[in-house]
C-alpha cells in the first residue's frame, strides 16, 4: 500500500536511513576544514553560482564534479537536508536529486521563513537552508514533473492543508502537481527575495488546471524547445489579470515578459470568450517566439470560443514571432482597451469555430495597433478583421489607428482584410495597409464596409474569389479612402465583379498602380467598377488619377452596371485608355482622358455622364 506522506513530498520515509545520512555527513563535516560561508561563497565565484544553481544551465553537473572534491561542500539528498538537525553554516550543501540540483546554505539567523519546496527546505528540526539562485528560477525546484501526464496533488498529498503547507496556492487536491510547481516559482520571484525575476521552465510538458498567474512586475516567464504547457482543462493557460478584492478592474502590472513557450490544447479543451493566453491591463508586454497550438474541430464540436493570444483593458507591448494554430475564435484578439500594440512577424492559421467566420487575427476597440509582416491564412473568416467592440454600450469602441505594414492574409474562406462594425452607427478610423498582399481568398482581397479615413498603399490583391478592393459603403459608414499604387489582378474568381469595386462611397481615390486581367480565360469583369448602393446612392468626390487599366473583360464601368446609372455625382479623372471617350466614359465635369492609341487629348465639358468630352488641341 502506498503511504502518502502527511508533509512535504520529498520528506525522507525512513527516519532511520536519514539518520544514517546524517551521521556520515556529520563525519565529512567534522574532517573537513572549516571556512567562513562568505570565504566560500566567494571561492565559487560569480560563474560557480550561476552554475550550483542551475538555473538556464541545466543540472549544474559540471559544478558538480569540481565543487563536491571539496570538503566544504557536501553532496546531499532534499531528504537528507530534510532530517537534519545539526547543520553547519560554514558548508554548501549540493543537492543531487534530478531536477532539484543545486547548492544550499544553511542560515542560522533565519527561524521564520516559510518552507517552499524550491528556494527555501527547512528540516524536521525547523533548520532553515536557502538555495543559492544565479540567472533564474527553475520550476522543477518546486516540484513540477513535465512528464505529459496528469498527476493531481492527491498522489503526494493526504489532505489539501497539508497539500497547501508546500503550495499555498492550491485549491483542491485536483489540482496538478506541474501547475501548483509553475506557480509557486512565480509567487517565490513575487516576493521580491529572489535575486532574479526570471522563472524558466526546462524541456518537458506540463500539464496545468488552472491559469498560471505571472502578475508580477519586470518578471520574465521562459521556457526552450520543447517546453510544453499542456491545457486538458477548460481554463485560460497563462493569464495577467491582477485584481484586489472587492475591486474587479485590473490593475496595471509591468514588464511581463512571456517567451520560448508551447500552450497546447490538443484534445479541445481551452476557455470561453477568453484566449488561451491572455493579458490585461498589463503595461509594456513582450511576448515573443509563442505557439498556441488548439484543435479547432474540437473546440467548434464542444461549442468552445476560444482564441489563441488576446490583450484588453489598457495592455500595451509587443508580440513578435508567434504562431496561433487551430483555435476557435480569432487567433490574435487585440480587443477593448488595448493601446500601442505593435503584433510583428506573427502568423495564423486553421482558425474556425461554430459561430462562424472566425478571422485569423481580429482588431475591436483599441487605439494604435500596427501588424508588421504577419502571414495569416487558411481561416475560416478573414486574414485580418478590424472592427468595433460592443463595450460600453450602445455605442461601442472602434478600433482607431491601426497600421498593417507588410505581410501576407491569404487563402483565407473569408476576405483577406475585412474592415466593418458590428455596432450600429459605428466605424473603424485612420487605418493604413502599406504593402500587404491579400491573395487567394475566397471572397474580397480587402472588404471596407466601415470606415473613414483609409489608406491603401502598394497594394497586391490577385486570384481572390471576388473582387481585389472592394469599397462599399451600403450602410453609409465609408468614407475618405486612398488606394495608391495598386497591384489588382485575375481576381473574381468565384463572382463575376471587377478588380477594384466602389459601391456608393464618398472621398475615394484610386491613384497609380496597376489593375489588370492578363489570364487565358479573364474573370475581371472590368477593371475598375461602380455599383449604387441600395437606395442608389451614386458614388461622390471620386478621383481616378493615371492608374493602368487593361486587359479586363472591360476596363472601366463607370456609367451604366446592370441597368443602374452610376456615375459619380462628383470628382476628377485622368484616364489614359484607348477609344474615343464620348458616349463610352462617364466622368465628372473636368475630367481629363487622353487616347492612347492615337494620342489625342479630351477633356470633360459639362454634365456627370458619358457625353459632353471636348477634344483639345495640343501644341507641341
Amino acid at each position: 500500500m502506498k503511504e502518502t506522506n502527511a508533509g512535504h513530498p520529498d520528506q525522507p520515509r525512513d527516519v532511520n536511513a536519514s539518520g544514517r545520512n546524517e551521521a556520515a555527513l556529520r563525519e565529512r563535516r567534522e574532517a573537513a576544514n572549516h571556512l567562513t560561508r562568505r570565504k566560500l561563497l566567494a571561492s565559487i565565484g560569480a560563474a560557480g553560482v550561476g552554475i550550483a544553481s542551475t538555473g538556464l544551465f541545466g543540472s549544474g553537473t559540471a559544478f558538480a564534479k569540481d565543487k563536491l572534491k571539496d570538503p566544504n561542500c557536501l553532496a546531499v539528498t532534499v531528504a537528507d537536508i530534510r532530517a537534519m538537525t545539526d547543520p553547519d553554516d560554514h558548508f554548501l550543501y549540493y543537492v543531487i536529486d534530478r531536477g532539484k540540483e543545486g547548492s544550499f546554505y544553511y542560515d542560522p539567523a533565519d527561524a521564520t521563513t516559510t518552507d517552499n519546496v524550491g528556494s527555501v527546505l527547512v528540516s524536521s528540526a525547523g533548520k532553515r537552508f536557502k538555495r543559492i539562485i544565479g540567472e533564474a528560477v527553475d520550476v522543477k525546484w518546486f516540484g513540477a514533473i513535465g512528464d505529459g501526464g496528469s498527476h493531481p496533488l492527491s498522489e503526494r498529498f493526504a489532505t489539501l492543508e497539508s497539500a497547501q503547507a508546500a503550495y499555498p496556492h492550491a485549491k483542491a487536491l485536483t489540482d496538478e502537481i506541474d501547475w501548483c510547481a509553475i506557480q509557486a516559482a512565480i509567487e517565490y520571484v513575487k516576493t521580491g527575495s529572489a535575486p532574479t525575476t526570471r522563472v524558466y521552465i526546462p524541456k518537458g510538458t506540463y500539464l496545468v488546471n488552472q491559469a498560471i498567474r505571472p502578475e508580477v512586475d519586470n518578471i520574465v516567464v521562459s521556457g526552450t524547445a520543447g517546453s510544453v504547457i499542456s491545457l486538458q482543462f477548460d481554463y485560460i493557460a497563462l493569464l495577467v489579470n491582477k485584481t484586489t478584492p472587492p475591486a474587479t478592474k485590473p490593475e496595471a502590472v509591468y514588464n511581463v515578459t512571456v517567451k520560448d513557450l508551447t500552450f497546447a490544447s490538443p484534445n479541445g479543451f481551452g476557455p470561453n470568450n477568453a484566449g488561451i493566453v491572455a493579458f490585461n491591463h498589463c503595461i509594456d508586454l513582450l511576448v515573443d517566439n509563442i505557439r498556441v497550438v488548439g484543435n479547432s474541430s474540437l473546440l467548434t464540436s464542444r461549442q468552445r470560443i476560444t482564441n489563441g493570444i488576446a490583450t484588453s483593458q489598457g495592455t500595451s507591448g509587443v508580440i513578435r514571432n508567434c504562431v496561433v494554430d487551430g483555435v476557435s475564435k480569432p487567433g490574435y484578439y487585440i480587443a477593448n482597451g488595448s493601446r500601442d500594440i505593435r503584433v510583428e512577424g506573427c502568423e495564423a492559421r486553421n482558425v474556425s469555430g461554430h459561430l462562424g467566420y472566425q478571422p485569423g487575427m481580429g482588431v475591436s476597440g483599441c487605439d494604435r495597433i500596427t501588424f508588421v509582416n504577419c502571414i495569416s491564412h487558411n481561416n475560416q473568416g478573414a486574414g485580418l478583421q478590424i472592427t468595433t467592440d460592443g463595450f460600453p454600450s450602445p455605442g461601442g469602441t472602434p478600433a482607431t489607428n491601426v497600421q498593417v505594414i507588410g505581410g501576407q492574409f491569404y487563402n483565407n474562406d473569408g476576405h483577406g482584410i475585412w474592415m466593418g462594425t458590428n455596432v450600429a452607427g459605428q466605424f473603424p478610423r485612420d487605418v493604413q495597409m502599406i504593402g500587404v498582399d491579400t491573395s487567394g481568398n475566397k471572397l474580397h482581397g480587402v472588404n471596407i464596409s466601415a470606415g473613414r479615413r483609409i489608406s491603401i498603399v502598394d497594394h497586391t490583391a490577385k486570384g481572390n474569389g471576388s473582387s481585389g478592393i472592394f469599397v462599399d459603403n451600403g450602410a453609409r459608414l465609408v468614407s475618405t479612402i486612398d488606394v495608391i499604387n495598386p497591384n489588382v489582378y485575375n481576381n473574381a474568381t468565384a463572382l463575376t465583379i471587377g478588380g477594384v469595386v466602389i459601391r456608393g462611397a464618398d472621398r475615394v481615390t484610386i491613384q497609380g498602380g496597376r489593375v489588370f486581367d492578363d489570364q487565358t480565360t479573364k474573370t475581371q469583369d472590368y477593371g475598375i467598377e461602380f455599383f449604387p448602393d441600395g437606395q442608389s446612392l451614386k458614388p461622390a468626390n471620386i478621383r481616378i488619377l493615371d492608374v493602368q487599366v487593361f486587359g479586363n473583360v472591360q476596363d472601366y464601368a463607370l456609367t451604366t452596371v446592370q441597368g443602374a446609372n452610376v456615375e459619380a455625382a462628383s470628382g476628377y479623372y485622368r484616364i489614359r485608355h484607348e477609344g474615343n471617350p464620348e458616349g463610352n466614359l462617364s466622368a465628372p465635369p473636368g475630367s481629363e482622358y487622353t487616347d492612347a492609341s492615337t494620342g489625342d487629348k479630351y477633356i470633360k465639358g459639362t454634365g456627370t455622364g458619358n457625353t459632353g468630352w471636348k477634344q483639345i488641341a495640343v501644341v507641341v
